[in-house]
């Protein structure tokens, strides 16, 4: 896929779900995909056909669905985008599992990826782990980014 292509929310949501029924080690299939995403086959085939002609899944009527190398890579990569959001919003932030889930989910689709790598670098400073970071980033290094104190909600500003 060229990089000046964006996929849709919806096409990635179709790429995740693959990716997901592939690690888990079942077969993908149009009515496995419909079933999860909670859409009819149809719409699922027009999907696949999109990303098909993207280079991003191996797609035949009829057949199980694969990923194609770069298909895997951009799955993972929305993964990681969703892992990070839903982390940060059930670690640091308090939600539930399922609040959080739902809401990663929905900001999956839209954050930049300098928001991502910044909320990264803060997971990591706040846990001292580095597992959220991506390795392909161009800001690998935590001392690039300027650090900064993170307000607490529960102090109140003065007035002037």
């Amino acid at each position: 896929m060229s990089p000046g292509k964006k996929l849709s929310p919806s096409l990635e949501d179709y790429l995740e779900t693959v990716l997901d029924l592939v690690k888990k080690g079942q077969v993908a299939r149009v009515r496995d995909i419909a079933r999860r995403l909670g859409v009819g086959m149809p719409s699922v085939t027009v999907a696949l056909r999109q990303l098909s002609a993207r280079g991003l899944v191996n797609y035949d009527p009829y057949q199980v669905i694969t990923l194609t190398e770069s298909g895997r890579a951009a799955g993972e990569e929305i993964e990681r985008r969703h892992r990070v959001l839903q982390s940060f919003l059930q670690d640091v932030l308090g939600l539930d599992e399922t609040t959080a889930r739902a809401n990663a989910c929905r900001m999956e689709h839209a954050v930049e990826p300098v928001v991502l790598e910044r909320l990264s670098v803060l997971m990591e400073r706040l846990s001292g782990l580095e597992t959220f970071r991506n390795p392909k980033s161009e800001t690998r290094n935590p001392k690039q980014i300027p650090k900064r104190k993170i307000p607490n909600p529960k102090r109140r500003h003065r007035a002037p």
